[in-house]
């Protein structure tokens, strides 16, 4: 039986009209095509769905979300074209009306038009081949950037799906002459020129294209014909079309005909025209705009971005020329043309945005979809490749991973000569083993066939790249969907902004306001210095989104109104480059510095030259080459751990000051408003003990009793000894006050009392030792003197009760109970002292009682539970019960790094001692305000990871990079200082 489209397209195309002929009931029973296209639409759109509303308004985003709100309550919608076309506009109030106004309901029709333009490549089948169609679908679907930007609060994924839907209109009009498929294309051209002025770029790609294809095809006809397409669409139908398009445009833009003067800044605003005069057209401001070059981006910056984050259609685009089964259909030089020019455009376009890389990306996905059809049509057996197919692929898998290895060799610095040796020899080893396995593939194609080797060397390349994109957008959306460690992310407001907001709606709570709190907010303010005009940024974006329900909100520039005082206002908002004018008057306030927003370090900009080549070669080939370097750009590119970090550039941020009246602050629960960002005052100076226990250099030489080599947790008892978990000597170490040793136990294994990297310890009040084996899983209990008594959990990872995934720390409670952070499982389990579970709590998430990497745990004397959620960023604190009590954001936490493992202690006085491993710093936090220890310079600490606070008063802390476990004697501290206080120096700010 003949398909569809081969009844429906004949042999040649002729000029004549084609009758479409509708498939029966029968071929409509029996075709499963569509099951893989709505299979991947499902569960793209769940994955879009997820914690959807947890990231921070973008400030953007909060302009998009408070006028669409406006029109949703009524207030009316004028069309402005800094924030581009009426339809994001019109959507989401109709997504308020339907299911309120929120994050979610915000970005949810952002979802739903981007899940939908998953599910278009299906109607492309016959220009990309089944297979091709769904290799479309799948990089629509899972690409980082098409998956995290149909979750942002901009245009891009309306336009995508516009764009989209045009492209299946025009080739489903040119395959089959079915007027739906033209009138969907109108409908997409239409809604793209009312989304966003890229529409012009796009529409004027496509009139090139069919322009010069028309010409072309009078002499070599491709295997379609535009010229009768477009004389088959006759008048009648261009009149239907254009009446379409002026409908939803003229209806959008004029706000269903309630704003007119939409027609004057729809295009051109013709300033002749009375009511146009003084208005600027989405035209007019968008060239206006390429002079202002927004984001000051280099040529090459989407160069950068592809790579990074889409490049399995960049791959696939490239291999298209020669793997496409059609590369003289239409349809390929049309992928082609709109791939080059839209990377030409945007290249060449002065404003640069991270957003417009779906631009770029989406050609590349349907050229590249063309390019994969064709080999994934080859595959016959049922898992695709013969066996020796398999051994090749299998083999490249290989040598990619050993070739990583080979690169990344070196990347510390060899402090000593036999290190350096080290790292030669393992090149060495690491080259010749790459050798070995091309070797191996090359005898193995031998015997296959090239081609057929060829691609199998390629399907194994493929699956690293596949893999490593579904790592990305897991780390892009999921992650860092709000740290600008992604390039990605682009000025994005930080987790503190919804922290303030609920921090103001837990007050007016307390007040009995309810929304309407009494606030203040900095609306910023401009003065002239040297003659020349200096903007000072407000607060208020995006504030205006999370207060628009707040009728209280009050607003004020430079200096505070003249019936200022606190019992008007409970609460204020200041940006920190405005609080000298204010800062004087804020007596009866407790403040704290957030901040506003931050930005990816843009480090990448010093690459660009003013002549030729235009770009910094050198640089880039010292990075490339340079062991050190090398290492930190696999860094990057694997855990986004920044290459600037060790030169002290982290991320740029606006910092913003949260003042609260000092009797609302910490809402009875515990004293101190929770401080995020903080720049601490100056910490007294600390007197430091001789180390417990140092080496000179590690590594030097062979250990001995009670040398460290990786100490992570400390744990001290009523008698002032001092009991260290050592994760390289997989052992325990008690020292005895006066820094002798007591006595050691524990080897590596998995046997009694053995160890696999344990990490965290603690003493119970009658001297029994726990001990965190953190890769076996286990807990393990000891006598006082190192004799083994007991283990639970397993050698295995587990997620039921009593089972663990890498415990980090653990805590006796005044009861007796033992709290184990079971890191990986993301909860805190609960023991008695004999291993019986008693309870869990937590789960993974951002919430009150969710966690993100829970690493350490501490107790204080009346059962408050501490824990330090390090991929939050932040101090949990919970009561006896378990019910959350608190939070307090700790800046410094940011990295997701293997070292980046903070531990927590607390003194009787109530005050909080947290590491910052990377950072190399120990914080204080006490009564509401946050301090970073000012510390001796030796010994100077490399990773802070165990904190304790002994007998003595001592805060003891692991330095697991130094080797070193140093005790500390506070000198009288004088932490934190009074409102309008200044600001202390660079050199004691803290995280």
């Amino acid at each position: 039986m003949a398909t569809v489209q081969e009844r429906t397209r004949p042999a040649v195309y002729a000029p004549q009209p084609i009758d479409v002929i509708p498939p029966t009931r029968e071929e409509i029973r029996h075709d499963w095509s569509w099951v893989p296209f709505a299979a991947t639409t499902l569960v793209a759109f769940l994955l879009r769905m997820y914690d959807l509303g947890a990231r921070a308004m973008h400030h953007d985003e909060s302009l998009h979300g408070l006028y669409s709100w406006y029109l949703y309550v009524g207030r009316g919608y004028v069309h402005d074209p800094m924030m581009h076309g009426p339809f994001l506009f019109h959507i989401t109030a109709l997504s308020y009306l339907l299911f309120g106004d929120s994050e979610v309901t915000f970005r949810l029709p952002l979802v739903v038009l981007g899940t939908a333009a998953v599910f278009l490549p299906y109607f492309l089948r016959r220009e990309l081949g089944t297979f091709g169609a769904v290799a479309a679908t799948l990089m629509l679907a899972f690409g980082p950037a098409f998956f995290y930007f149909s979750r942002f609060g901009h245009n891009e994924a309306y336009i995508v799906f516009q764009t989209v839907l045009t492209v299946v209109g025009i080739f489903g009009w040119i395959r089959t002459r079915n007027s739906a498929y033209l009138y969907a294309g109108v409908v997409g051209i239409a809604l793209m020129f009312s989304t966003k002025v890229v529409s012009y770029m796009f529409g004027f790609m496509v009139f090139l294209f069919f322009v010069a294809t028309m010409l072309i095809e009078r002499y070599s006809p491709f295997d379609e014909s535009v010229i009768d397409a477009v004389r088959d669409i006759g008048w009648r139908r261009a009149g239907i079309c254009a009446g379409i398009f002026a409908g939803i445009a003229v209806t959008l833009y004029t706000t269903f005909f309630t704003n007119l003067d939409g027609l004057c800044t729809m295009i051109y605003s013709p300033h002749f025209v009375g009511a146009c005069a003084g208005k600027q057209g989405m035209l007019d401001y968008w060239i206006a705009q390429q002079g202002v070059s927004r984001g000051s981006q280099p040529w090459f910056y989407y160069f950068f971005l592809i790579p990074l984050y889409e490049i399995v259609p960049l791959v696939l685009a490239l291999a298209a020329p020669f793997t496409a089964r059609r590369p003289r259909s239409l349809f390929f030089w049309f992928c082609a043309w709109w791939a080059l020019y839209s990377i030409g455009l945007y290249t060449y376009a002065g404003e640069k945005m991270p957003w417009l890389i779906v631009h770029l990306v989406l050609p590349l996905i349907f050229l590249g979809a063309l390019g994969a059809d064709e080999p994934l049509s080859r595959l016959r057996r049922p898992w695709g490749l013969l066996p020796r197919q398999w051994a090749i692929t299998g083999l490249t898998l290989l040598a990619i991973a050993v070739s990583i290895a080979f690169l990344t060799v070196g990347g510390q610095d060899a402090v000593l000569g036999i290190v350096a040796q080290s790292n030669t020899l393992r090149q060495l080893a690491l080259g010749l083993l790459v050798i070995g396995i091309v070797s191996g593939i090359v005898q193995v194609a031998r015997r296959l066939g090239w081609a057929k080797a060829f691609g199998a060397v390629a399907a194994g390349i493929m699956t690293i790249l596949v893999v490593y994109a579904i790592h990305t957008g897991w780390q892009l959306v999921y992650k860092n969907g709000d740290t600008p460690v992604e390039m990605l992310v682009y000025v994005q407001s930080s987790p503190d902004v919804p922290f303030i907001a609920s921090e103001v709606e837990r007050i007016g709570n307390q007040l009995g306001t309810r929304k309407d709190v009494p606030i203040l907010i900095d609306n910023g303010y401009s003065d002239t210095v040297d003659g020349a005009q200096v903007v000072h940024e407000g607060a208020s974006w995006p504030f205006e989104w999370y207060f628009r329900d707040d009728k209280n909100k009050q607003y004020f520039s430079r200096t505070l109104p003249g019936d200022f005082s606190s019992s008007k206002y409970p609460v204020l908002i200041i940006m920190g480059t405005n609080l000298d004018p204010v800062k004087d008057q804020l007596t009866g306030y407790t403040g704290n510095k957030f901040r506003l927003n931050w930005w990816y370090p843009e480090d990448y900009k010093q690459l660009k030259q003013d002549s030729f080549p235009f770009i910094d070669l050198k640089t880039i080939g010292w990075t490339l080459t340079d062991p050190v370097q090398r290492q930190k750009l696999m860094q990057y590119i694997v855990y986004r751990k920044l290459m600037s970090e060790d030169r002290g550039q982290g991320l740029g941020a606006r910092e913003m000051w949260f003042y609260v009246r000092n009797d609302l602050v910490g809402a009875g629960e515990l004293s101190g408003a929770a401080p995020s960002g903080v720049i601490p005052s100056a910490g007294a100076p600390l007197a430091a003990n001789a180390p417990i226990s140092q080496l000179a250099v590690a590594n030097a030489a062979p250990y001995g009793l009670g040398a460290l080599k990786d100490p992570k947790g400390v744990a001290t008892d009523g008698a002032g000894r001092i009991y260290v978990v050592d994760g390289a000597n997989t052992n325990v170490t008690v020292f005895n006050p006066d820094g002798s040793v007591a006595r050691q136990w524990g080897s590596k294994g998995t046997g009694e009392g053995q160890f696999t990297e344990p990490w965290g310890i603690a003493v119970g009040p009658d001297g029994t030792v726990f001990v965190a084996d953190t890769w076996n899983h286990r807990i393990q209990k000891f006598s006082s003197d190192g004799r083994f008594i007991q283990a639970w959990g397993s050698t295995e990872i587990g997620s039921a009760t009593g089972q663990f995934y890498g415990p980090r720390d653990l805590a006796v409670s005044p009861t007796g109970q033992l709290l184990v952070t079971d890191t990986g499982n993301k909860r805190i389990q609960v023991f008695d002292q004999n291993g019986t579970f008693i309870r869990a709590f937590g789960t993974e998430g951002s919430g009150l009682g969710q966690f993100r990497e829970p690493v350490g745990i501490t107790v204080d004397s009346q059962g408050r539970i501490y824990v330090a959620d390090t991929w939050n960023q932040r101090i949990q604190v919970f009561d006896a019960s378990f019910q959350p009590l608190a939070q307090f954001p700790i800046a410094g936490w940011s990295s997701q790094s293997l070292v980046n493992k903070p531990y927590l202690a607390v003194a009787p006085d109530g005050a909080i001692y947290a590491t910052v491993p990377e950072l190399q710093r120990v914080l204080r936090l006490k009564d509401g305000i946050t301090s970073a220890l000012t510390l001796p310079a030796s010994p100077k600490l490399s990773q802070p990871i165990g904190v304790a606070v002994d007998a003595q008063g001592r805060v003891v802390v692991a330095d697991a990079q130094g080797a070193d476990v140093v005790a500390y004697t506070i000198a009288q501290p004088v932490f934190g200082a009074p409102a309008g206080a200044e600001e202390p120096d660079s050199a004691d700010q803290g995280a």
